[in-house]
């Protein structure tokens, strides 16, 4: 049986037809293999020639830009530092003006036609003529300038009325510029100008080009947006052809600033017969394959042989097959997605089932209606499109549009198609997948309204907003006032800000700009710079957008600034004026208590000798009012060391009740004088002794027991409660009540009254006088003791003056120990003979001739004789040669002041138990510091009474008696 098969013709007949028909398959093979290898050789090739012309051509537009821009830094440069004066001196002023225009012209001579230089006086053009000659011109009027053309800047410093006038010659500029790029003979290289392209050739340049109405609207849309890109199309005039040449145009949008014209590089590119000129090679290329095939066909015979062997391993492969099928199908289901088929004319041929779970419909149904369930515009769009695909005989389209399901619900798809061409490039159907992606669609769709409300929200904040790449290049802003701008923000994208930021402050930005990228951190900085609007402050924030971008939000700050610079001189301006305050209240302290130190001191004086009833009576008004000066004086150096907050409490330990009843013993003559009702009652909870102010207690108690009687007619009622309650063991507020039946005040004026110089009845024929500062010392007296001032009247009727003070109860305090200012005022004092009881050597430093007349009367009187010094110099050399038991030291004094000398006698050894005692008309707490760190033992205000100074100095000498 085998033998018969073999010599059988019929079998050998049809193994031969069936090599044959294998063969002729083959060349078709070795055709279409061929084919494909040219195509996809002609595409590498022309894929390379424009990622070549993509880089060729973004060089050329920022060497373009870059080399105006340094002309017109160049010509800045220039008129910013022309002098109006050059042509009007004579000598090296004019050749080194001269010179320097030479210069610029010699750098930038390819971009520069002429120049035109106005002074005030003179007027003077330079250009090259064409024998390379560097021509200058004069011009006595403007009239006689040249005419100015469009291709012109013109620069003005207005300052030194100067001005420059450039004439450009862009296309010599551009044509030097563009020789230095090499397209070969089938490039053209164009200039686009506002819609025109200029052909610049080696030595000319022409207008003939004539780009296609979609290639160069594509073009012009690209470019006015700022966008560099390619297109491939048709067009004429290239290279001088007169038919239209497929070509591959690449352009480059450029800026030469000052001038507002769009402009851009653009390289064109004939590619229709890249490729051909390998054919050559590719023909033997074919005839290797032919020998191949020759090959082939020979060990066809083996390949029979073994085809029922591969039958049955296809057979066997089978379940893989539909096991891949189903996986196919899962993957379907699980992306929401469906394949289908259609034929050339777009039919729809086959689709799987899974469109039924994806879109609700039969297969059947879908095949035959798919069109109608597409709106309109997505049918137009797609149908587009793939006619786009066909004529560029592209393989794939990916894209996406909403269908209707069956349930009447719009649903957003993604088809990606795969187009099936024959060997001619003739379109035979595609194959295609479809996918539900309405949730992506939906979350797209979210994040995009997120991000224009972002957008929106960035668009409305005043700050200037600048985003940049990791290596500092712009790419996007948000800017609503272009005027704090040194420039366009749309000039900047795709430049680094450091080639852009002057100095300083581009340092300081890059500086911040690196922290940011090495840190993560936020940073702020504030710097100056100068826009055209003028110098203006900016706070600049900068912080990482993400892992590729960092932000900077700059705030224009200058009226802040210029605020804080306003409120800190004012904050000066109001501190001068308290220490001129302070200086001025001190001297009025001084010159009025030293002339009332001598005029009181000698009446005192003046009592004790011989005088009759009525001189007595003289003296005694004099001495009322001059302590009623003294009392003025005093309550408006209180007032003002309280308001400027020099007022401190002095906090003793005193016998409360003892104390209260002293002060109101001080008010018996007026109450016996008018008649008046005047009751205390004191709490029986009242502590004994307690911790407070003395003085500032018994202050105000004057103050405001003294108005009550004043102002109380006569018969009147004066009543005054003290209550306590206790806080937190030792602590209590006293409580007081001074309610008396007076005049009564209109409730307008209640909440005033406390004011400085306030007074109820402020008129000059007022029945009470004062100064209308003791109820306002009262009342900052007893809010720095922790308490406050209420007044409650009515009136005809009366008024009730109530306030509370914070103390501290002392317990087993029978002998308390007081820490207090020395008062001026005391008892009675014996100082007669003293000078025999208390020997004393004693010098007055005083430069004041009453004083010093006052103060010899008042020692005398004494008993004691005294050496004096007229001034600080005179006191230190009287020390040096003698040793004194008392120093009376006034303050101020011309040629060393008191301080300063007993600073000098401390200094010597023998003078170490002097007791130095200050007198002063100064008496500020800062005062009396002052005096004690000097080195004084003690420190009396002026004016001096005799029995201040005998007892001072009882005190003083009987305490180192005890010591001794």
């Amino acid at each position: 049986m085998k033998q018969i098969k073999k010599d059988n013709p019929k079998l050998k007949v049809e193994a031969s037809g069936w090599i044959v028909a294998v063969g002729i398959s083959l060349v078709l093979l070795v055709l279409v293999l061929g084919f494909s290898f040219f195509s996809a050789l002609r595409e590498s090739q022309i894929s390379s020639r424009q990622t070549n012309l993509n880089k060729q051509v973004e060089i050329a537009g920022k060497d373009l830009q870059r080399n105006f821009e340094s002309m017109y830094e160049d010509m800045l440069f220039f008129v910013n530092n022309l002098e109006p004066w050059t042509y009007d001196r004579t000598g090296n002023e004019q050749l080194a003006f001269e010179k320097r225009a030479r210069r610029i012209f010699n750098n930038h001579r390819e971009v520069l036609d002429s120049i035109i230089v106005s002074f005030p006086r003179h007027h003077v053009s330079f250009h090259f003529d064409r024998q390379n000659n560097f021509i200058r011109s004069s011009y006595n009027s403007v009239e006689s300038l040249p005419k100015i053309s469009d291709n012109s800047i013109n620069l003005v410093n207005a300052t030194k009325g100067v001005s420059i006038h450039v004439k450009v010659n862009f296309n010599r500029y551009f044509r030097a510029q563009l020789s230095n790029y090499y397209l070969g003979s089938t490039g053209e290289k164009i200039i686009w100008i506002n819609g025109e392209y200029i052909v610049f050739e080696d030595t000319y340049e022409r207008q003939n080009l004539d780009i296609n109405g979609s290639i160069n609207q594509t073009i012009a849309t690209d470019i006015s947006e700022g966008l560099k890109g390619y297109v491939s199309g048709k067009v004429n005039g290239l290279n001088q052809e007169e038919k239209p040449i497929k070509a591959t145009v690449h352009y480059y949008p450029f800026s030469l600033n000052p001038f507002d014209k769009k402009f851009a590089v653009i390289f064109a590119q004939d590619i229709s017969n890249i490729g051909f000129d390998i054919y050559n090679t590719y023909f033997y290329l074919l005839l290797g394959l032919a020998v191949l095939l020759m090959a082939v066909i020979i060990f066809l015979y083996k390949f029979i042989n073994n085809v029922q062997l591969a039958n049955t391993k296809l057979a066997e492969s089978s379940e893989e097959i539909e096991e891949l099928f189903r996986r196919q199908t899962l993957l379907l289901q699980e992306s929401k997605g469906f394949i289908y088929f259609q034929n050339a004319d777009g039919n729809m041929t086959s689709v799987g089932r899974e469109v039924k779970d994806v879109l609700g419909y039969e297969t059947e149904e879908f095949l035959e209606n798919f069109k109608s369930y597409m709106k309109v515009e997505d049918r137009y769009t797609l149908l587009k499109e793939i006619k786009d695909v066909l004529n560029e005989q592209k393989e794939v389209l990916a894209t996406e549009f909403n269908f209707k399901k069956k349930s009447g619900e719009w649903v957003r798809v993604k088809i990606f198609e795969k187009f099936i061409y024959d060997s001619n490039g003739t379109f035979q159907g595609n194959v295609g997948i479809c996918t539900d992606i309405q949730d992506r669609y939906e979350a797209e769709q979210e994040l995009k309204r997120s991000e224009n409300r972002l957008r929106a929200v960035l668009n409305s904040l005043p700050d200037l907003i600048f985003i940049y790449n990791n290596e500092g290049v712009f790419l996007d802003y948000y800017v609503q006032d272009r005027s704090l701008l040194m420039m366009p923000p749309e000039s900047t994208q795709g430049k680094n800000f450091r080639d852009i930021m002057p100095e300083p402050v581009k340092s300081q930005l890059v500086s911040a700009f690196d922290k940011v990228i090495h840190t993560g951190k936020g940073q702020t900085l504030e710097f100056e710079i100068m826009l055209p609007l003028g110098k203006r402050i900016f706070e600049t924030r900068l912080f990482k957008l993400d892992d590729q971008r960092v932000i900077s939000m700059a705030r224009e700050i200058t009226g802040q600034k210029l605020w804080e610079k306003g409120l800190q001189e004012a904050k000066e301006a109001a501190e001068q004026a308290n220490r001129a305050k302070s200086e001025f209240l001190a001297n009025m302290s001084h010159e009025i208590r030293t002339p009332m130190n001598g005029l009181l001191g000698i009446l005192g004086l003046l009592e004790n000798t011989q005088l009759n009833r009525k001189q007595l009576e003289y003296i005694q008004v004099i001495k009322d009012s001059g302590k009623s000066l003294i009392s003025i004086v005093n309550d408006i150096l209180d007032y003002s060391k309280i308001e400027s907050g020099m007022m401190d409490l002095n906090l003793s330990v005193f016998n409360f009740p003892k104390e209260i009843k002293s002060t109101f013993r001080l008010f018996e003559g007026l109450i016996k004088e008018k008649n008046i009702n005047f009751s205390c009652k004191l709490d029986e909870d009242i502590p004994d002794f307690v911790q407070l102010d003395k003085d500032k207690i018994a202050q105000v108690i004057y103050n405001i027991v003294g108005n009550a009687l004043k102002f109380t007619p006569d018969g009147g009622k004066v009543k005054v409660e003290v209550t306590a309650e206790y806080f937190m063991n030792d602590n209590v507020i006293l409580e007081f009540s001074i309610q008396d039946s007076g005049l009564g005040i209109p409730k307008e004026k209640i909440s005033s009254l406390t004011q400085p110089f306030v007074q109820v009845d402020g008129s000059n024929t007022r029945e009470y006088p004062g100064t209308g500062l003791g109820l306002a010392i009262s009342k900052k007296l007893i809010e720095l003791m922790g308490g406050d001032l209420n007044i409650e009247s009515e009136l005809g009727i009366g008024s009730v003056f109530t306030f509370s003070v914070f103390g501290t109860v002392k317990k087993n305090a029978d002998k308390p120990e007081v820490h207090e200012v020395r008062s001026n005022k005391g008892n009675e004092l014996s100082y007669e003979n003293m000078a025999n009881q208390i020997p004393l050597d004693i010098l007055l430093v005083e430069d004041n001739d009453i004083n010093l007349t006052f103060m010899r009367m008042t020692m005398e009187q004494l008993g004691y004789k005294l050496d004096v010094a007229r001034n600080g110099v005179e006191a230190v050399e009287k020390v040096k040669t003698k040793t004194y038991d008392l120093i009376l030291m006034d303050i101020q004094m011309p040629k060393m002041n008191g301080l300063e000398a007993t600073r000098q006698i401390r200094k010597m050894n023998h003078a170490s138990t002097s007791e130095i005692i200050g007198l002063s008309a100064n008496a500020f707490k800062e005062d009396v510091q002052n005096a004690l760190e000097s080195g004084m033992n003690e420190y009396l205000t002026k004016p001096i009474g005799i029995q201040d100074l005998a007892r001072l100095i009882r005190e003083k000498f009987e305490h180192k008696k005890k010591e001794a």
